[in-house]
């Protein structure tokens, strides 16, 4: 499931259209159409219109994420001095400061910027363009049911896409892209743009070309004076449709008297196929287009001029279609889930309530007449523990002997002058224990053989004996079981 870009890129006489498939691994070129601008009628839009119908019908797209760049002329590019970097202050004060240098009302213009690191060092580049004109694009784009989801300047995805590939170059790169009677030059260096000038180009003859060069090195001469080290330029990048036919780059460069370099992002661009493929597709006429949706579909940083909503919102709108049959099922694999987790606890309420009503008539059973408060089984533990401490059951306790009967027994069973003392005595439900001293070793057997005798005990035992610190009595220790 992939996402279908169509990137839009709109010059003073032509369209170049690109549609980019985006993928996981690979981004896919499906089609490139270009279409010119016919001559200006009664109607200012009646030429876009036109072409865009034109677009339409060659392309046969639906639901397309569609992103638009507006002609390089059309836009005010101006470099200002800002004291801080966060983004909500420069835009507070970024008209103010704009306002000296525009040839209109800065009200009637939409601007953003080119975000830096350090504005007050490097300057802050700004791009504008005109509000009412704006608006015009997209209202002629709305009526041939295309809303543009992202709309940038002109050139700049394609000067940024080549400011990217050159990250390790450490001097300034120049990148020049003419059009049939504008030509806009960037200065790059270290993924920004440092320059943006647009020039007058008429290269259909010589002296048109030198006029160009000689406007070029103009411009960089002037540019180089405000660097405090200078600059030196020795190659080009040249893009734009004057290249198409003709040896105007090679002319061109000669004027400028630097070797030329031909731009061809489909060549360049990482994950990017199928543009060989299309026998209409030359990279001076399409690299701007397919840069612009490089920039939608990976996210890259673009001064844009409107953007609607968030990617987030753009991915959900795109794939909604295709996600209403899954998010159909998954609800349903939820509803049934809810489901079986009420069905779930019905029973196990049932059980618990069973296994209360099973309690309750234990309860009831051990403990007839007794009315239940509070928990079942700690009232029944603690009914339990009273009947233990109430004293001894004749009948049914393991020891229906009283203890003054023992006592009894014991002094008649023991001889008085035998010469022996009991100090302790301990009666429980296993038997009796009694511990005491005595002259010698045989007075204690003769106690365990007096007691044998009695014929209340089943057995005694001498537990211990043992001759005391002294070594005049022996302590001794006898277990009686009853």
């Amino acid at each position: 499931m992939s996402r279908q870009i169509l990137a839009i890129d709109i010059r003073n006489s032509s369209i170049a259209a690109v549609v980019l498939s985006t993928g996981l691994k690979s981004n896919t070129i499906d089609a490139c159409a270009h279409a010119a601008l016919p001559s200006a009628s009664e109607e200012a839009t009646a030429p876009l219109l036109a072409a865009l119908r034109d677009l339409k019908e060659k392309l046969h797209l639906e639901r397309p994420n569609v992103v638009v760049s507006l002609p390089p002329d059309q836009t005010i590019c101006r470099t200002v001095s800002v004291p801080f970097k966060d983004e909500k202050k420069i835009r507070q004060v970024l008209p103010f400061e704009l306002e000296p240098s525009l040839p209109v009302a800065v009200d009637t213009l939409v601007f953003d910027f080119q975000a830096s690191d350090e504005p007050e060092k490097d300057g802050l580049l700004t791009v504008a363009v005109d509000r009412n004109y704006l608006e015009i694009v997209m209202e002629t784009l709305a009526a041939v049911d295309w809303r543009p989801q992202l709309v940038v300047p002109g050139n700049f995805p394609l000067a940024l896409s080549l400011a990217a590939q050159m990250e390790t170059v450490e001097g300034p790169t120049l990148f020049l892209s003419v059009g049939p009677k504008k030509a806009t030059l960037f200065i790059l260096k270290f993924q920004r743009l440092l320059l943006v000038r647009t020039l007058g180009a008429d290269i259909s003859t010589e002296m048109g070309i030198e006029a160009l060069a000689l406007k070029v090195r103009q411009t960089l001469t002037a540019f180089t004076e405000t660097q405090p080290g200078g600059f030196e330029f020795d190659h080009i990048f040249l893009s734009g449709p004057a290249f198409v036919e003709g040896e105007i780059d090679r002319r061109l460069s000669e004027a400028l008297e630097m070797p030329p370099h031909m731009v061809n992002l489909q060549k360049s661009a990482d994950k990017l196929e199928a543009a060989s493929t299309l026998p209409q597709w030359h990279p001076c006429l399409f690299d701007d287009a397919l840069a612009l949706a490089l920039v939608e579909a990976e996210g890259r940083p673009c001064p844009s001029f409107h953007r609607s909503g968030s990617p987030l919102r753009n991915y959900w709108t795109t794939y909604r279609p295709y996600l209403r049959g899954p998010l159909t099922l998954l609800a349903a694999i939820l509803l049934l889930g809810l489901v079986g987790v009420v069905i779930n606890s019905i029973f196990l309420k049932r059980q618990v309530d069973a296994l209360d009503a099973q309690i309750e008539a234990v309860f009831s059973e051990t403990l007839p007449g007794t009315r239940r408060v509070g928990d079942a089984l700690d009232q029944m533990k603690s009914e339990i523990k009273r009947s233990k401490s109430g004293g001894i059951d004749t009948e049914h306790g393991p020891n229906p002997v009283r203890t003054v009967d023992l006592l009894l027994k014991l002094s008649q069973s023991i001889p008085k002058d035998l010469d022996m003392v009991f100090n302790r005595l301990v009666y429980g439900n296993d038997g009796v224990t009694l511990s005491g001293e005595a002259a010698a070793f045989n007075t204690v057997d003769e106690i365990k053989g007096y007691l044998e005798k009695s014929g209340m005990f089943k057995q005694v035992t001498i537990s211990s004996a043992n001759m005391d610190r002294g070594g005049n009595k022996v302590q001794f220790k006898l277990k009686l079981d009853l």
